[in-house]
């Protein structure tokens, strides 16, 4: 099991434990987009050659307003230099949550540009297939599949398009 991996499990208990899960998830997100957007601040923050009172300078609007959680979180990363895979750290964290909650993520490939009423109706026969709780997708165009939808997630892909029937027609006939 990687670092972050324990990092991530271990919070996810500790909020759990505490009944701060939800706030806490939200926190981190927050976070994550703030080291996303800095991705310099990630590499100053593990530099030995910056001194922990200017370290403390650059996370002090960060750590303003922030819960406990996230100012012991920040400790606890910098005490033990893993700046550079907090990014990860939190991933990991998002996945057990997920994983708690019966989320799945998955990728939505059409050869148009779908609707709300279509993504809201393949969302509910997803949720159904997987047994999830609640289906997240992300959304892309490729016309070259000329109709229908290939869904991907981590655990299994459904190709529903019409570019792959055409594939195996031709196969048939070829064979």
């Amino acid at each position: 099991m990687t670092a972050s991996k324990k990092y991530a499990k271990a919070m996810f208990e500790v909020l759990s434990g505490t009944n701060e899960l939800e706030t806490g998830y939200a926190d981190l997100l927050e976070l994550r987009k703030v080291f996303a957007a800095n991705p310099r601040l990630i590499d100053i923050l593990d530099d030995i050659r910056v001194s922990d009172q200017d370290k403390q300078s650059l996370l002090a609007p960060i750590t303003e307003n922030a819960s406990d959680f996230i100012k012991n979180f920040l400790k606890v990363v910098a005490d033990y230099r893993r700046f550079p895979q907090i990014l990860e750290i939190i991933d990991q964290f998002q996945r057990v949550y997920e994983a708690d909650k019966k989320i799945v993520r998955a990728e939505v490939i059409s050869a148009t540009e779908l609707d709300n009423d279509q993504r809201d109706r393949l969302a509910k026969a997803f949720e159904k297939r997987v047994g999830a709780a609640k289906v997240i997708f992300d959304t892309k165009v490729d016309a070259s599949l000329i109709g229908g939808v290939v869904i991907k997630s981590a655990d299994m892909t459904i190709d529903g398009s019409v570019q792959t029937r055409i594939n195996k027609v031709k196969e048939l006939l070829l064979n």
